[in-house]
C-alpha cells in the first residue's frame, strides 16, 4: 500500500499525518518541505527504534540539508517529566536551535509528548516532526500529549501539540503481539466510538483486519481516529473536548490501587468496561451497546482482568484522580456512539456500580 496523507486540522494550525507501510523509507521526501530553509535539527529518541530506523532518519535529515544533533533519553527512569524537558531545552540551547529549526521525536507516546511540549514553547514555537514507533503513539500524538510530571504531581503540564508532521510506519506495528498493540487498540476503539454510529459499526470490521495483520485496516482505523480526536479538540463544547478520556479516570484509579505491574492497556480496557456500565444509569447508554464494547475488546484480544479490590478503596481512588484535576466529580461517559460528555456522578451510584463490578472481577480471580 502507498503512504496515505491526512491533514489534521485544528483551526489555527494543521498537522500533516502520514501513515503506511515503509513510511520511514519515504522520510527523505517527506521532510523536504517541513521548514523553509533547513539548517539545524535535533532528534530526541527513547531507544525504542531500531538502529536502522535511527540511521534512516538521520540520513534523511542530512540529505535535506540539516546539521543533525541527537539526544537519547533511553536511560532515564521517567521520560515524561519536566526534568526530561529541561534536558531537551538544554540541548536546544547548547546547539543554538531557533524557531526556524526542527526538532524530531522518535519513539513512543512519552517521548513524543515531551518533544511536543518543548517544541510548542521553545522560542515561541519551532517546527516539529514525530516519528511514532507504537500503535498508541500513532493514534494519539498528532492530537494530544500525555501531561508531564512535575513536583510529584502526575500529568500536570499539558498542551495541544503543534506538529508539522506525524509519520507512522505500519511495518513497526503490523503483526506485533497484544502487549505491544493493546494500548493503541483501546485508543482506536474509543476514538471510533466517539465519532459516530456509522464509524463505530465499521470498527468491528477493522478489528478483523487488524488482528489478521492487514495494513489497510490499521491505516483506516488510524485515519478515522485522527478525524474523531481532532473534531473533539475543536469542539466549542468544553464537555465534548474530553471525549477521548472515556475510561481514563477509572484506569488511573486502578493503577493507583493495583500498582504498575498490570499493563496500562488492560487497565484502560477495564476503565472503559466500568464507565460504560456506569453510563447506563447516568446517560441511558443502551445495554446492547455496552455488550458491543465488550465484544470489541474481546475480539481485540483484551480479556477481562481478574483482581480483588475493596469497593471503598476503588471509589476513593476514582475521586482522588478526579479531584486532582477538577473540583467536581465528573467522568467522560457515553450516551450513544458519537456522544461522549462530562457527566456529574452521584457518590451512591458510583459505590453501587463499584460493588457490582468488583464482585465480578473477584469471581474471575477465584476461578483462576
Amino acid at each position: 500500500m502507498s503512504v496515505r496523507r491526512l491533514l489534521v486540522n485544528f483551526g489555527s494550525s494543521t498537522t500533516d499525518f502520514r501513515v503506511g507501510l515503509n513510511a520511514a523509507g519515504e522520510l527523505p521526501g517527506l521532510l523536504k518541505h517541513v521548514v523553509g530553509a533547513p539548517k539545524r535539527a535535533l532528534v530526541v529518541d527513547d531507544g525504542m527504534a531500531s538502529t536502522e530506523l535511527r540511521r534512516e532518519l538521520r540520513r534523511a535529515l542530512i540529505d535535506n540539508g540539516f546539521a543533525v544533533e541527537s539526544l537519547s533519553v533511553a536511560e532515564r527512569d521517567s521520560v515524561r517529566d519536566l526534568a526530561t524537558a529541561e534536558l531537551v531545552f538544554a540541548k536546544l540551547a547548547e546547539h543554538g536551535l531557533t524557531s526556524d529549526d526542527l526538532i524530531v521525536a522518535l519513539g513512543d507516546t512519552d517521548v513524543c509528548s515531551v518533544v511536543a511540549f518543548c517544541a510548542k514553547i521553545w522560542r515561541g514555537g519551532m517546527s516539529s516532526v514525530a516519528v511514532a514507533c507504537t500503535l498508541e503513539a500513532m493514534c494519539t500524538v498528532a492530537t494530544s500529549m500525555r501531561g508531564l510530571d512535575v513536583a510529584g504531581v502526575e500529568d500536570a503540564l499539558t498542551l495541544t501539540p503543534g506538529w508539522d508532521m506525524v509519520v507512522c510506519d505500519l511495518d513497526l506495528v503490523v503483526g506485533a503481539d497484544i502487549d505491544a498493540l493493546g494500548a493503541g487498540y483501546v485508543q482506536l476503539l474509543t476514538s471510533a466510538f466517539s465519532q459516530s454510529r456509522r464509524i463505530w459499526e465499521q470498527f468491528a470490521e477493522k478489528i478483523e483486519g487488524m488482528v489478521s495483520k492487514d495494513a489497510v485496516a490499521f491505516a483506516d482505523a488510524l485515519c478515522n481516529a485522527q478525524s474523531a480526536r481532532s473534531s473533539a479538540i475543536r469542539s466549542a463544547n468544553p464537555s465534548a473536548r474530553s471525549a477521548y478520556l472515556f475510561g481514563h479516570t477509572t484506569a488511573c484509579a486502578l493503577r493507583a490501587c493495583l500498582g504498575d505491574g498490570v499493563p496500562w492497556y488492560r487497565l484502560l480496557a477495564e476503565g472503559i468496561r466500568f464507565e460504560s456500565r456506569l453510563a447506563h444509569d447516568v446517560c441511558n447508554l443502551d445495554v446492547d451497546t455496552i455488550f458491543e464494547i465488550d465484544d470489541c475488546l474481546e475480539d481485540l484480544g483484551i480479556e477481562e482482568l481478574a483482581f480483588d479490590l475493596e469497593p471503598a478503596r476503588f471509589c476513593e481512588a476514582i475521586k482522588a484522580e478526579r479531584f486532582a484535576r477538577s473540583n467536581r466529580l465528573m467522568l467522560s461517559l457515553p450516551r450513544f456512539p458519537g456522544a461522549i460528555r462530562l457527566c456529574a456522578i452521584d457518590s451512591e451510584l458510583l459505590e453501587r456500580h463499584a460493588e457490582a463490578f468488583l464482585a465480578s472481577r473477584r469471581e474471575l480471580a477465584c476461578d483462576e
